[in-house]
């Protein structure tokens, strides 16, 4: 890998403010905004990591917001953000970006973000992000490390497979299974036992979701609204159940009979078709599980025990597959009581996408200081 830079020791991170350099991208179509977060007392070419967001329509912090029951968006977390400020504090750059056609957080044009952005478009993105870091003067570019979130996980392991000379791959809360099985997952294990806790009769009505929006458990849990809710009251501002399940047109969704699991297999198949057709047979990139032999470059698997979103096993497979495959470097953390933004959660129901937990950022460092010297 060359000589090794040399890095800022910090004695704190949150003592030392970082700087920041405002960069735009051309994403073709759109000018992106971008941040390079660096140590301020460094003038060196630094080793950089580029995080790459997760799914939907994320700013570069990485904003996570939910909301009040009032209809007020409430922010939850910007993990992106922390990760950019321990890090540059620890001696690292990193880079990071809005998403296509996102201009900040909540800020974003819907009609093109649903229609025209898929995960192709988010690799080439992606591959457009990494040649400004080469080009920036305060990145080394013989030391790139690519952070990928949920979704980015795809994207970033697609981008290994181009860039071989990529030092490191660090994976959170990876596409490791299919998505099928990842929707299933959160159907099975935090959408659907949500909902039962709310149905207690068995019976789903208009005001049962109505419960589920406002209760305060996780956004995966609540997103069973996805699946059940009828899209045409969402454009109306109204939640009410999806009549096509309504089989015997009672106003009400039984849970033995109208929300099986093979019933509710069939709504994510058609969702393929719909909703989430970004993620449909031969238009999403490959899974990390897909991508492992390809992988031979150290790589970091962090994963929260209660993830909501993608499944510990997962993470766990994908360890084992890396190094069935020969990889030699790589590193499997699971996080006990966090969850997708390995922030704090007590269940799967629970997980809410919180600000990062410390052991995850230390980690990171650890990790990245370990292979900077190697």
């Amino acid at each position: 890998m060359g000589c090794a830079p040399t890095l800022t020791q910090a004695s704190s991170p949150a003592q030392t403010a970082p700087a920041r350099q405002a960069l735009t991208i051309d994403f073709g179509d759109v000018q992106t905004k971008a941040e390079l977060t660096v140590p301020r007392s460094s003038a060196a070419l630094l080793p950089t990591v580029i995080l790459i967001p997760g799914s939907g329509p994320e700013d570069m912090d990485a904003t996570i917001s939910s909301s009040d029951g009032l209809g007020k968006p409430v922010k939850l977390s910007s993990i992106f953000k922390t990760i950019s400020d321990f890090a540059a504090s620890s001696g690292f750059a990193v880079l990071r970006y809005n998403k296509h056609y996102v201009t900040g957080p909540g800020q974003f044009d819907a009609q093109k973000y649903y229609t025209k952005l898929d995960l192709k478009q988010m690799l080439a993105d992606a591959e457009n992000v990494l040649e400004a870091a080469k080009a920036n003067p305060r990145v080394d570019a013989k030391h790139i490390y690519l952070y990928g979130w949920s979704e980015g996980s795809t994207v970033a392991a697609a981008l290994v497979a181009r860039h071989p000379e990529i030092a490191g791959l660090i994976v959170q809360g990876p596409v490791a299974l299919s998505w099928r099985e990842t929707f299933l997952f959160q159907i099975r294990e935090a959408g659907m036992p949500y909902l039962r806790s709310l149905a207690a009769d068995g019976k789903v009505t208009d005001a049962t979701l109505m419960n589920v929006q406002a209760g305060s458990d996780g956004l995966v849990a609540k997103g069973i609204l996805n699946y059940i809710g009828d899209p045409s009251a969402y454009q109306t501002g109204k939640i009410a159940i999806n009549p096509l399940l309504d089989t015997n047109n009672n106003g009400a969704l039984d849970l033995a009979t109208e929300l099986t699991p093979k019933i509710l297999e069939g709504v994510v198949d058609t969702g393929f078709a719909s909703f989430f057709g970004i993620y449909a047979s031969g238009r999403a990139l490959p899974t990390l599980l897909e991508a492992a032999p390809k992988l031979k470059l150290p790589v970091l698997i962090l994963q929260g025990q209660f993830d909501s979103n993608v499944p510990e096993q997962g993470a766990q497979a994908l360890e084992a597959a890396l190094k069935a495959a020969g990889n030699t470097d790589a590193t499997l953390k699971v996080y006990p009581g966090l969850g997708h933004s390995l922030g704090s959660s007590s269940s799967l129901i629970d997980d809410n996408f919180r600000p990062i937990a410390a052991a995850p950022l230390t980690d990171l460092v650890s990790w990245l200081r370990a292979h900077v010297r190697n």
